[in-house]
């Protein structure tokens, strides 16, 4: 699943073609909502892409755009990412494997990819052996502070 990092205009044919493998039609309000959720910086909340497709759609409702949202969800086209406080929803397009750093002080969500954490991660939990579970994917959420004038290796 790619990630429009460079933040150029994504084809509308390529997010047609996204939009039907994951079984959804390719509404002009669903094409309007996945290119806004690709195209803005960071992990965008339900209002920052409603904002940006009221600009080219004035119509669209902030429910339509919880809605194709979710929907987007359910397909495995984003993932769904909590604040600290769990206080709003926030989206990321990018649903390969990966874990998040929250900022307390700037509310930034930066996205965080330690392979070797990970296989510490999966061999804690298969020593471990949980009862009745069947661990399919993981993804911390780890909540701090960026230090001033410090780059996040990601």
């Amino acid at each position: 699943m790619s990630h429009f990092h460079d933040h150029s205009l994504p084809e509308p044919g390529h997010l047609r073609t996204r939009l039907a493998q994951a079984g959804l039609r390719a509404t002009r309000q669903r094409l309007l909502i996945l290119e806004s959720l690709l195209l803005l910086p960071g992990h965008p909340t339900a209002d920052d892409v409603h904002r940006r497709v009221a600009s080219q759609e004035p119509s669209l409702s902030l429910g339509t755009v919880y809605k194709a949202l979710d929907s987007f969800v359910a397909a495995g086209l984003t993932r769904r990412v909590a604040s600290a406080e769990g206080s709003c929803r926030r989206y990321d397009a990018d649903c390969s494997a990966h874990h998040h750093l929250f900022c307390t002080d700037t509310q930034e969500i930066i996205d965080f990819r330690d392979p070797e954490l990970d296989t510490l991660i999966q061999g804690f939990f298969e020593a471990r052996g949980l009862q009745n579970f069947q661990a399919h994917s993981f993804s911390l959420h780890i909540t701090g502070s960026k230090l001033a004038g410090e780059k996040i290796i990601k």
